[in-house]
């Protein structure tokens, strides 16, 4: 073996922390990782770049990232010293994604994206602008090239207030008369054909006339009963910047320096990386420290606001034949940084050209003991399978369970659903909503203040209930696959609260794992990989045939774990998994619409309907305290405006809502519309309100779009309007005395709505190889005859489909056979119900066989006595 193989084989170990003696690997000791743990041998200089970290701006395709951070550290300290953090991006060019626009300059800050110029082939740009030049950065909030269609009376909504009104199409379908509003107020116009571009220019502040809008206008259509127009462009870019200059901090950073060529940032004062601690660096971007007496951390950036966001790991090129992903440079695998617990690795052996060969991709994972949130629970059994959280069991002596619980020897997994300790208040009659359709109702708190009725339900069936006393354990056991009685829901009791107007209890601990478990065995497959063992120490798999990672290709390699190839010549590739923040998960605000200057007001933050305890409010920019145990905090405004109030705790979704505070003695209108999901030919209702106490208010007029409604609002504030065509529009409402209101609607095309009910499987149960019967009822409750295409999921794989067409309220009886040759629990899924039947082992043929000779032997001595 030569002494190249050789670095090669000692290189695999860097993901592990070991040390490379090699000028390769001296390299990649100093960047290559996202954590930077003390206990690796890694350089007290590290850097982090577009390729090793997934908060950083980068282009697969071209190879080129924006964004990189250099920390020097000392041996021994906890402290970043003052400049010793530097941070540096540039900016790089990139397609818009309407391609016949060219390309613009974007740039990685502080890890969001920024536009930083037009080049000189951005098609709607009189010429090259560059605002990072002038010291500006402008978000890029829209770039798409999705087809939408609009119609006379309707608006393209963006982003920041702005809309674009399609206020007619003339007769022949030649042009469309635009108006681009601002916040409801016009601000341009302009008479657009077939084939071109809408474009808005606007002063950002010491750049003059950037286009900050960019609409494509594809095709005008004008017909008897509409008129339409399509677009498949749009780009836009925000028109509040941020100012970058010498000398201008960033959190704890300082500008050192800004040109077209980029922007560079030190720390201006000493960091300290203190155990357990989040330290807000700049931006979005922030250090997590491990709670641990080894120095180790990582950068991360906040995901807490809704949407999508992608978890890549470092970016393998050509230069390497051979690769390790483990959570110390692929952040979608599962890591708990402070105790130090990675359980998942994905090595390529042998890379082939653009070829993986059969077996050469190898994937690990094992299970570890890690901490509950909870302290006083001890610990459980974790495993990351396919970059997701498991749980694999209890050791001995926890959560009352003596003699400790795998559920991976079974051949299950589980996921974690909840581990939180965080303080949470139930009143009497309230329920904390737990994950899985369960809920857990505090009925009853006991006549002395010590204990409380516990009641668990399941989609709002009573399942189980018990008695809990102060400081002591809800705690619900069932059987999840072959392993029996698992506690599934524990939630700690800390406090248990009676007094003469309320009963309250305090919980502050709650786990949960999922019943919906995953059941594996050697050999089964789950996209390119296939389990070659499986055991109580953990689970390997490699994959099955060869993977060709062709140009702009996604790879689904295994659960959510995918390859994305780059479009280019040369290959470069990552794994990747998508993360969801979701709705569901953020704080919620109640409070008024509009308030009143020097009157107080209840401001109360829920999260799935349970008050929230220490979320930080924001009026604007400013803090204005914490909420208390009951999840609200009093606030009086002193200056009149629109303000934005934001709620904040960590482990929680932001929430946000705008108020406009008034002078004494104002009214604003408030406007609001019913039903909450509108389609095309519904008669909406629309009420208006006063801004004090939520009076209706006759007499007032109220706009949709452009078109006035012809009935005023009657005695109870209510006017109603026929909807006809689909789109977004502004519904406005005036009246003499008032400040306007407004508020905004999406109307739907109509659609047929297919709803599902009464999936039943019969027999229950079958011997491997014998079918089952899969009934389900299908509806279509909309408006229009449609068709659906009806998928049957067996173990969240697709194995059978059917497609129908039905009328408006027809209904419609679909069976499916299905045929399973394995024992064991199937799961079924069709139209978002399920239901589980059981596969139990086939008889053995001679046992069949020796049944049938029992009765031929009959069959001869009952002739020969009959002879």
């Amino acid at each position: 073996m030569g002494i190249k193989n050789y670095i090669k084989i000692l290189c695999l170990f860097l993901a592990f922390g070991f040390l490379c003696l090699s000028a390769v690997a001296q390299a990649s000791d100093s960047t290559g990782n996202r954590i930077w743990d003390e206990n690796a041998n890694e350089n007290l200089t590290y850097t982090w770049t577009p390729q090793t970290y997934s908060g950083f701006y980068y282009d697969l395709d071209t190879g080129e990232g924006s964004e990189n951070l250099t920390v020097q550290l000392s041996k021994g300290s906890r402290t970043i010293n003052k400049r010793n953090l530097q941070y540096e991006t540039v900016p790089i060019k990139t397609d818009f994604e309407y391609g016949n626009w060219g390309s613009y300059d974007v740039i990685g800050f502080m890890a969001e994206r920024y536009f930083a110029g037009y080049t000189a082939n951005s098609s709607f740009a009189d010429k090259e602008i560059s605002v990072i030049s002038d010291g500006q950065l402008s978000k890029v909030l829209i770039d798409s090239d999705d087809r939408k269609s609009l119609y006379t009376g309707s608006s393209l909504v963006l982003d920041e207030g702005y809309s674009l009104n399609m206020v007619e199409v003339d007769i022949n379908g030649n042009s469309v008369w635009v108006q681009l509003e601002k916040d409801g107020k016009i601000v341009d116009e302009a008479f657009l054909s077939s084939n071109s571009d809408y474009v808005y220019k606007a002063d950002l502040g010491d750049t003059e006339n950037v286009p900050i809008i960019a609409v494509h206008f594809s095709q005008i259509f004008s017909g008897r009963e509409t008129n339409a127009v399509f677009v498949n462009g749009i780009f836009q870019i925000s028109d509040q910047y941020v100012k970058v200059q010498n000398g201008d901090d960033f959190g704890e950073m300082e500008v050192s320096s800004t040109s077209s060529s980029g922007i560079k940032m030190r720390n201006s004062d000493s960091i300290s990386l203190s155990k357990g601690d989040t330290i807000d660096i700049m931006g979005k971007l922030s250090f997590v420290v491990a709670d641990a007496n080894e120095l180790r951390f990582a950068p991360i950036v906040e995901t807490s606001e809704p949407g999508t966001y992608e978890l890549r790991g470092t970016v393998h090129d050509d230069k390497f034949d051979t690769m390790v992903w483990t959570p110390f440079n692929f952040e979608g695998f599962y890591y708990n940084i402070d105790e130090n617990i990675s359980t998942e690795s994905l090595t390529i052996e042998k890379l082939d050209g653009r070829t993986i060969d059969d077996e050469a991709l190898v994937y690990s994972t094992k299970p570890e003991n890690v901490k509950f949130e909870h302290e006083g629970w001890g610990s459980y059994k974790v495993i990351g399978f396919m970059a997701e959280k498991y749980f694999a069991g209890y050791p001995e002596n926890t959560l009352g369970n003596s003699k400790g619980i795998s559920v991976l020897s079974d051949r299950v997994l589980s996921k974690v659903l909840i581990d939180d300790d965080d303080k949470k208040s139930l009143f009497t009659g309230s329920s904390l909503a737990l994950e899985n359709g369960y809920s857990l109702k505090a009925s009853q708190v006991d006549v002395n203040g010590k204990s409380v009725l516990f009641e668990l339900y399941k989609n709002g069936k009573l399942l189980d209930s018990g008695i809990v006393s102060q400081g002591g354990d809800y705690i619900y056991e069932t059987d999840i696959g072959g392993a029996e009685n698992v506690p599934m829901i524990a939630v700690h009791i800390s406090t248990v609260f009676r007094s003469t107007e309320t009963d309250a209890v305090f919980v502050e601990g709650i786990f949960q794992i999922s019943d919906d478990y995953l059941e594996i065995s050697g050999g089964d497959s789950f996209g390119e990989m296939k389990i070659t063992s499986i055991s109580d120490s953990g689970i390997t798999m490699k994959n099955e045939d060869s993977i060709s990672l062709s140009k702009d290709d996604v790879v689904d390699l295994m659960g959510n774990v995918k390859f994305k190839v780059a479009d280019s010549s040369v290959l470069r590739f990552y794994p990747f998994v998508e993360t969801e923040t979701e709705e569901g998960d953020q704080l919620d605000i109640e409070i008024p619409d509009a308030l009143v200057v020097g009157k107080p007001t209840e401001i109360l933050v829920t999260a799935r309907n349970i008050s929230v305890v220490g979320a930080e409010i924001f009026v604007g920019n400013k803090s204005i305290g914490t909420t208390g145990d009951s999840g609200n905090l009093t606030f009086t405004p002193s200056n009149e405006g629109s303000f934005t109030v934001t709620a904040s705790r960590e482990g929680y979704v932001s929430g946000t809502k705008d108020v406009d505070v008034l002078a004494q003695g104002i009214l604003k209108l408030l406007v609001s519309v019913s039903p909450e999901n509108v389609r095309e030919g519904d008669q909406i209702s629309i009420k208006v309100t006063d801004s004090e106490e939520n009076k209706p208010v006759s007499g007032a007029d109220v706009f949709f779009g452009v078109q006035i409604i012809d009935a005023q609002t009657d005695a109870k504030g209510i006017t109603s309007y026929m909807v006809t065509t689909p789109g977004t529009y502004v519904v406005n409402a005036t009246k003499t005395g008032y400040e306007d209101g407004e508020t905004q609607v999406e109307v739907a095309e109509k659609a047929a709505q297919f709803t599902f009910s009464d999936l039943t499987i019969q027999p229950a149960s079958v011997e491997a190889g014998t079918a089952v019967n899969i009934k389900v009822n299908a509806m279509n409750n909309g408006g229009v005859t449609g068709n659906s295409t009806v998928e049957l999921l067996v173990n969240n794989e697709s194995v059978d489909s059917q497609n129908i067409t039905l009328n408006p309220g027809e209904n419609k009886s679909i069976e499916f056979s299905h045929t399973e040759g394995e024992q064991g629990t199937y799961t079924v899924e069709v139209g978002g119900l399920s239901e589980s039947y059981e596969v139990t082992k086939k008889a053995p043929f001679f046992s069949g066989m020796a049944t049938l000779g029992i009765l031929a032997t009959a069959f001869v001595i009952l002739r020969k006595r009959r002879n």
